[in-house]
């Protein structure tokens, strides 16, 4: 965390930019129980950002924009993430599972077999079929 002068100046811009960028809101800062305000590295990031579209004339209403779309994107990202990691985990108990009964399965007549077959919908039925190869 960075108190604002610690920030301008690893940033290379002034206090008042500071002061100007959060007051538009492009900046987040937490206060302290003092009633300092401290900022993360995320600030120190979005000041480089900010400054590399500055430089290019891009105004700020159309940065502030630019930053919002950067976070969706990130916040996006994150609940992809997190799905990806709850099918992961899913996955793995599904394949224990398979481990489990798989010497039932391998008992089944063929007959029996198909009529499981029939019992399942296409898409478990595949599942089972791929998660069995993988674990063979």
């Amino acid at each position: 965390m960075y108190r604002i002068g610690e920030l301008a100046q690893l940033a290379h811009v002034s206090r008042r930019t500071i002061d100007y960028y959060t007051n538009l809101g492009l900046l987040k800062a937490e206060r302290s129980d003092s009633n300092y305000r401290y900022y993360d590295e995320t600030a120190l990031d979005t000041l480089k950002y900010i400054e590399s579209y500055k430089k290019i004339h891009v105004p700020l209403c159309e940065i502030k924009e630019l930053l919002q779309q950067r976070q969706s994107e990130r916040q996006n990202k994150d609940v992809v993430m997190e799905q990806l990691s709850g099918i992961s985990k899913q996955m793995h108990e599904l394949e224990h599972e398979l481990l489990q009964i798989r010497p039932l399965l391998d008992s089944l007549t063929d007959e029996q077999k198909q009529r499981l077959k029939q019992h399942l919908s296409t898409q478990t039925s595949a599942l089972v079929h791929t998660l069995s190869v993988l674990l063979a």
